[in-house]
């Protein structure tokens, strides 16, 4: 209890010292015809060298207001591009109100120096951060300077947000930095190399495809500073701790007109990932500039090495890593770029978990387990860039994959029927190679082609051994009694896929515009399964004879023809069109399944701006899906300890309609920023498996229902500026209605989730700065034999302040606490500090810190499926 008295009075301390003896200056900035002038910048710059810098921009109505020190002299000066700049004094006592009138520009080459020198530049489409405004040079990486910029938010996994949009291309000097995922330039790229920080909203590589391409993306581009463009920098952070835990992380960058390299390395034993499952699917996507082929429904299988990397909470980690980015100008037409990264893992983790088999007889199993992973993979990217001209654009992209995957665990499964201990190994060498060439021409004003070819290979062959004192799955594999069985499962899967596209896009006039789109995707993969039994005698005892053993040839074609129409009337702007896909689905085992057939697909799209801050999307598309080539083998296979599966060869495709709508607001003036999406999703055909259960053994095959399945999500997040304080307030709910066949019964199942979350946090540039918050969130799920609900609860604090002219201290603390309806409680903290000293005019830096203050043991989560309700800790 002293404890929260104690937060609440400091936190109360620091929000009045942020609005102690601050004076409002505000009123209009229009033209000399009284038309308002939105965006101006107004720019508050005092006498005092210890009062910060104070700005704002302008709104739709061209308002602006400023907190100003009260008694402080202030040079005020009031810009907008193309107008002469209006400057004055003001020394508040008092609330004051100021409009504005600016006359248009007779010197452009003054009001281009001004422009640099403006806090937030805003242009169509494009935000300028002058940083120095907003730093104070204390800031270590560009992390700590983007949390610093209005309208930016940086999240714990170094995930950018700008104006409530996720940022996805990462540039330096307008070159994508390591591939273009936001995690490894947020965290390494030093704060005193950046000289400004420039977004850029639907951006696309491809300069003249702007406006014809639908791109949702991003781009953040870090300019570096002139003394940094041919120079070389970086630092190493070196650390040693209790139990001989160890920390090494060196980052060299070099940078000329002409050649570019970076190199970021890490190794230590404390659990820090430089390279997560968010860094690979973004790599996975990374290639191609144009196409991410929403229309493509094929999955290439990354599944089994994507779970080696799934972030996981640990009892020990070790970490390798290592990467190296060049990028070379060859002359201004040719530019060739490319990357490579190492990196070995090694974990131990500890789970126990609570499962609830929801049979006629519902089943509960206590399940402990520790396991051991070695995880090493090499990735590899090269890409040449060629522009012979303004009209013409050709890329050529070249990736690879290796993978080495280990993994062993020991599991103890208790039930009331009988108690199992079990070793289960695996341990998987995978190859990925992909190819990609692009070629963009712009014949006219009025005609713009686009082709790209993509070719992709992956081959994998994981296999895993079981190793346990009871018989497992009995009645389901044949096993045959031994004083330990030994359970094996061989795979191999391998995979070619060729994707081409063309589209000719036609600007019939600046309201009208037609796009065609022809395609072919073709998908050529090979499966196959083994499973036996390894018994003490050195016989081997083959499952086939039982209905094992898969052998798959797959192939599946989609050639597709679109057109679209996309039009704008008043503030709206609208695409409606309709694709035809031909399928030809073949699938070769001990019998021959051949089909084809002909969908037709609608799409629409429509953006109606309300303003230049506010924006209303909405989006409907009826869509059509295949299953991945394993769900049509129909021999039986091992999936887990507890679980076989067999596929259906006569599956076909899911047809769903998925709709979203979107709001966005923004207002700087305000300092509001506001998102809401609707998004509904009907599967009228879909896959799904019917289940066999009995105890905690299950078996599964896909089927094609035609019972629906729907879900609705509804979530919005408000974000609000106050002087120097930001309240952010976000909430989400999910709905989900489907139907399950159990047992050769079929029930209907519900899914709910609902969350909240309120945050307040300073935004001091000197002194400490806060954040207190408190997220919530609902989960309840029902069924045929109940409904089961679970709660969680998230009070949490962060601190940040530099002290002392070289000394900075960050901390964080969490409490989670975690019910459900079972009478399960559980409470845990955590808590993380650093101490860091460094002279600003020094290249040495000391740094003192701690994790895990309170010794948590354990996290505590849940989960839902189809069958199945899970509690782990």
């Amino acid at each position: 209890m002293k404890k929260r008295y104690f937060l609440f009075f400091f936190t109360l301390f620091f929000i009045n010292s942020l609005f102690a003896q601050t004076r409002l200056l505000s009123g209009v900035v229009t033209d000399s015809l009284k038309v308002p002038l939105a965006f101006a910048n107004v720019l508050a710059k005092p006498d005092s060298l210890n009062v910060d810098m104070a700005f704002a921009i302008t709104d739709e109505q061209g308002r602006y207001k400023l907190n100003l020190k009260q008694d402080q002299h202030y040079h005020i000066l009031v810009s907008y591009l193309g107008y002469e700049s209006f400057e004055f004094t003001i020394k508040p006592n008092g609330d004051t109100s100021k409009n504005i009138v600016l006359q248009v520009a007779t010197n452009q080459l003054d009001e281009v120096i001004l422009i640099k020198e403006l806090p937030v530049n805003i242009k169509r489409d494009t935000i300028t951060y002058n940083t120095k405004v907003f730093t104070n040079g204390k800031e270590r990486k560009l992390k700590q300077v983007l949390k610093k910029l209005p309208g930016i938010e940086v999240d714990k996994n170094s995930n950018v947000t700008v104006l409530g949009k996720k940022v996805t291309d990462l540039l330096v000097d307008n070159k994508p930095f390591f591939g273009g995922g936001t995690k490894l330039g947020v965290e390494n790229i030093p704060a005193d190399a950046i000289e400004s920080v420039e977004v850029i909203d639907n951006y696309n590589k491809v300069g003249f495809l702007k406006g014809l391409n639908d791109s949702q993306r991003m781009a953040m581009n870090i300019k570096l500073k002139k003394d940094k463009k041919k120079f070389t920098f970086g630092d190493i952070e070196v650390g040693g701790g209790t139990d001989s835990h160890y920390l090494a992380h060196p980052n060299l960058f070099y940078y000329s007109p002409k050649t570019a390299i970076n190199f970021i390395s890490d190794l230590n034993d404390i659990g820090k990932k430089s390279f997560t499952l968010a860094d690979y699917i973004n790599f996975e996507g990374g290639i191609g500039k144009l196409f991410s082929d929403p229309e493509s429904y094929f999955k290439l299988s990354s599944s089994d090495f994507a779970n080696f990397l799934e972030d996981q909470d640990f009892i020990a980690a070790k970490n390798n890593f290592a990467a190296a980015n060049i990028t070379q100008y060859i002359n201004p037409k040719l530019d060739v770029s490319a990357y490579g990264i190492l990196s070995t893992t090694k974990t131990t983790t500890h789970n126990q978990t609570i499962n609830q088999y929801l049979g006629v007889a519902q089943t509960i199993e206590n399940k402990f387990t520790t396991g051991n992973t070695n995880n090493t993979f090499a990735l590899g990217k090269m890409e040449m860039n060629y522009k012979p001209n303004s009209g013409d654009d050709l890329s050529y992209t070249s990736f690879f994959k290796l993978a080495n995957n280990f993994s062993n665990a020991t599991l103890l499964s208790e039930t009331a029927l009988a108690n199992t201990n079990l070793n289960s190994f695996t341990k998987e060498l995978s190859t990925t190679v992909k190819q990609n060439a692009e070629w963009h021409k712009k014949l006219s004003n009025h005609h713009t082609f686009s082709f790209t070819a993509n070719y992709q290979y992956n081959k994998g062959n994981p296999t895993t051994n079981w190793i346990t004192n009871q018989p497992i799955l009995q009645g389901l594999i044949p096993l045959i009694s031994d004083s330990q069985f030994n359970i094996s499962q061989q795979k191999s899967l391998q995979v070619n896929n060729i994707d081409l596209l063309l589209k000719h896009y036609w600007v019939i006039n600046n309201s009208n515009h037609i796009y065609t789109t022809l395609g072919s995707n073709l998908l050529y993969e090979t499966y196959k399964t083994s499973d036996f039994q390894s018994l003490s005698n050195g016989v081997i005892n083959l499952f086939d004879a039982a209905g094992f053993g898969n052998d798959l040839d797959f192939s599946l074609s989609d050639t597709y023809f679109g057109i679209e129409h996309k039009f704008k009337l008043g503030k709206t702007v609208f695409k409606s069109g309709v694709f035809g896909h031909f399928y030809h689905l073949k699938a070769l085992q001990e019998t021959l399944t051949n089909k084809n057939k002909l969908v037709w697909l609608p799409a629409f799209k429509a953006e109606y701006n309300l303003s230049n801050s506010e924006h209303l999307h909405f989006t409907y598309n009826l869509k059509s899906a295949f299953a991945d080539a394993p769900k049509y083998a129909d021999k039986f296979q091992l999936v887990r300890y507890n679980a076989v599966t067999k596929g259906n060869a006569d599956l076909e495709n899911e047809m769903y309609h998925a709709a979203s709508l979107i709001f966005t607001k923004f207002s700087l003036y305000r300092g509001l920023i506001m998102n809401a999406y609707i998004n509904y999703n009907k599967k009228i055909r879909n896959i799904q498996n019917t289940v066999q259960l009995q105890g905690i053994e299950q078996f599964t095959s896909p089927f094609l229902s035609h019972n629906p399945q729907s879900t609705w999500q509804f979530s919005s997040d408000i974000r609000k500026n106050v002087e120097k304080l930001t309240l952010k307030l976000k909430g989400n709910t999910n709905y989900t209605n489907y139907f399950q066949n159990l047992n050769n019964s079929t029930f209907k199942n519900q899914s709910n989730t609902q969350s909240i979350g309120i945050s307040l946090a300073t935004n001091a540039k000197k002194g400490p700065n806060i954040e207190v918050g408190f997220d919530k969130s609902f989960s309840q799920f029902k069924s045929f034999n109940g409904v089961s609900k679970f709660t969680n609860e998230r009070p949490y604090l962060n601190f940040d302040y530099d002290f002392l002219d070289s000394f900075k201290l960050e901390a964080d603390y969490t409490r989670t606490n975690y019910n459900n309806n079972t009478g399960i409680i559980n409470r845990y903290e955590l808590a993380n500090f650093a101490l860091s000293y460094q002279k600003e005019s020094s290249a040495w830096g000391f740094k003192l810190s701690g994790t895990n203050l309170f010794g948590a043991s354990f996290k505590q989560q849940n989960a839902f499926s189809d069958f199945l309700i899970t509690d782990d800790k």
